[in-house]
């Protein structure tokens, strides 16, 4: 019979117990593209928590007719986007969206050397948003 409490098999699971964590937290770690669907459960998901920001890029006139409810407009033709985007906070998660993903598509290109750990693209934008049936809001 193996001796279950073997310094071996300690060490494995001590291990085990130490890295899980840090797994989790890589798997948490995301720039990527999502659909409308996954950004509406993203949006469930992280409904409560002050660190989820979601990110309208389209001009003030797009915004005012409809957007996402909760959403904050930050304008990607604006002459200080740039300087805009780079103020805000990496750790924070964002949701980043425009009219057809093309905007929001740029952005992610250039958005890895920020030092942003956790940003969303909705991929194609609110043309997928409520061409899946989800509602806008213009208060």
């Amino acid at each position: 019979m193996k001796n279950l409490y073997s310094p071996k098999n300690i060490w494995l699971c001590l291990s085990l117990i130490l890295l899980v964590p840090v797994i989790g937290i890589a798997a948490e770690a995301a720039i990527q593209n999502i659909s409308a669907e996954m950004s509406a459960d993203l949006i469930e998901k992280y409904r409560s928590n002050p660190d989820f920001v979601i990110l309208d890029i389209r001009t003030p006139a797009e915004f005012e007719a409809g957007h996402i409810s909760g959403a904050h407009m930050l304008d990607f033709y604006s002459k200080s986007f740039a300087n805009d985007f780079s103020r805000l906070d990496p750790d924070k998660i964002y949701l980043i969206y425009c009219r057809s993903g093309n905007r929001s598509g740029q952005l992610m290109k250039a958005i890895r050397e920020l030092g942003f750990e956790m940003i969303y693209n909705m991929e194609r934008g609110l043309v997928d948003w409520v061409g899946q049936g989800y509602e806008l809001t213009t208060s």
